[in-house]
């Protein structure tokens, strides 16, 4: 015992503390100080610095505290000098999500001469570097492991919430309001900005606020819908009008677009639209992974306006409607190409399969939303009525699969204009649905009705 505190004699150290808002008060800054001073006392090191995150989470390195700890004191080669730099335990260094982080950073202070010591566990063991090392690596990832199991927690609890119709958390949008409910969901009153439930079997929903925020709203679709202006048009008569954005600035493109593409303001509650968990970086859901509550709060404008302004979007937007020339052009190169080996293998020529091809009955069609059910627009040329049937394909433009949907649709159900829309909601949808594990034996009835209607025409 005297060769060790010898050894230790005029040691200095700096120390780190963390403290997040998920953390119990066992983890709090004052406890984990409590507990660097009494190991520092009791092996005669003295703690010249100390550097603390309050609040803030271990999820990634870029903490005020922590950087300061290794731009002030690690790196710095004019620092004061320190032998060692304590922290209370693994989960206070870091919670990382790639355990190769919290590594890198332990790394980082014996690169440059300083000593990491958990002080839960002391100091580590000379000859003991293998087990050390084992035991930091299984720290480390129950660490990552808790904010991981609890952050899926907190996500499921989330989307039962949203499922319900009401608020996971967030603001209301512009010209709505977050109103507070009862357990019994009775309205107690708006909540103002800032202001929280404070039971837990309380919720919170939006309404409408009313006032002339809300009158913007509806002024917008109808600027919209009705008169056609674009977004950029949109703006510049608000601007002209003197009337402020949410953030009291000036409209501009994005934000009228931001609304008129808001499905609360037709009283859907949707959440899930992005990913952005653990620190990991934002990515966008498909819609199948969205919450979506239909008619989970009074609206602001109608469902029939709201999808009259998406279908007006989708024309006045190029990047919407070019994206979906692209998704079914890129489409109908995957569909062609099957349907030509199937033909090839029918017929055993390439120039007469090439011929057949640019006349075989298929039309393709972006999917759109209605009331959050999905519809289709189906569109044929008139020498597609000569088929009894038309082979017909979705596509969704926020999915990485370009086939959606594969329907068969019987000719005499086009209009006479040669259109046909089918929605979900339709009794005799499932009739023409194909299910895709019946894709290639559909196809094949297809083109087999197909060649002998064109040996038919031919004969004639």
């Amino acid at each position: 015992m005297f060769s060790l505190l010898n050894s230790l004699q005029g040691k200095k150290a700096v120390a780190y503390y963390r403290h997040s808002a998920e953390d119990k008060q066992e983890n709090s800054v004052l406890i984990q100080r409590e507990h660097a001073q009494k190991f520092a006392i009791k092996h005669n090191i003295e703690i010249i610095h100390e550097e603390a995150d309050e609040g803030v989470s271990g999820l990634i390195a870029n903490r005020p505290g922590f950087k300061r700890l290794f731009n002030d004191w690690v790196y710095n080669l004019q620092a004061p000098h320190i032998d060692y730099v304590l922290f209370y335990d693994i989960s206070r260094w870091g919670r990382f999500q790639d355990q190769n982080e919290g590594a890198h950073y332990a790394f980082m202070c014996k690169k440059h001469g300083k000593i990491l010591v958990n002080v839960s566990r002391g100091f580590p063991q000379e000859g003991q570097q293998l087990t050390t090392s084992l035991i930091d690596s299984i720290d480390r990832f129950m660490a990552a492991e808790y904010s991981r199991v609890l952050s899926e927690k907190v996500w499921y609890g989330a989307m039962k919430v949203s499922r319900d119709g009401y608020s996971a958390g967030g603001t209301a949008p512009y010209g709505m309001a977050r109103l507070l409910l009862d357990e019994n969901k009775n309205p107690i009153g708006v909540l103002k900005k800032g202001q929280h439930k404070l039971i837990s079997n309380q919720r919170v929903t939006f309404t409408p606020l009313n006032d002339q925020t809300t009158e913007t709203i509806r002024e917008i679709f109808n600027l919209l819908v009705n008169d056609w202006h674009s977004p950029n048009g949109i703006a510049e008569i608000l601007n002209e009008k003197g009337i402020l954005s949410a953030n009291g600035g000036k409209w501009n493109r994005g934000k009228i677009v931001r609304i008129l593409t808001n499905e609360a303001y037709a009283g859907t509650k949707i959440y899930n639209k992005t990913w952005g968990r653990l620190k990991q970086g934002k990515k966008h859901n498909p819609r199948a992974d969205w919450a979506i509550a239909p008619d989970a709060f009074p609206a602001t404008i109608s469902k029939d306006i709201f999808y009259k302004a998406q279908e007006h979007l989708y024309w006045l937007m190029p990047s919407k409607w070019k994206k979906g020339v692209y998704k079914i052009s890129k489409a109908k190169q995957v569909v062609f190409n099957e349907i030509k080996q199937l033909l090839s293998k029918r017929i055993g020529s390439e120039e007469n399969t090439d011929l057949l091809l640019k006349n075989f009955p298929i039309v393709f069609s972006v999917t759109f939303y209605k009331s959050s059910l999905p519809l289709w627009c189906f569109a044929i040329p008139d020498k597609f009525r000569q088929h009894d049937s038309i082979l017909a394909i979705s596509i969704v433009l926020d999915k990485r699969d370009l086939l959606d949907q594969l329907f068969i649709l019987p000719t005499e159900k086009f209009s006479r204009n040669n259109f046909l829309l089918l929605e979900e909601s339709d009794d005799s949808l499932n009739n023409y649905k194909i299910d895709k594990a019946e894709i290639q034996k559909k196809l094949s009835v297809i083109i087999d009705q197909f060649l002998i209607e064109s040996e038919e025409k031919v004969v004639s």
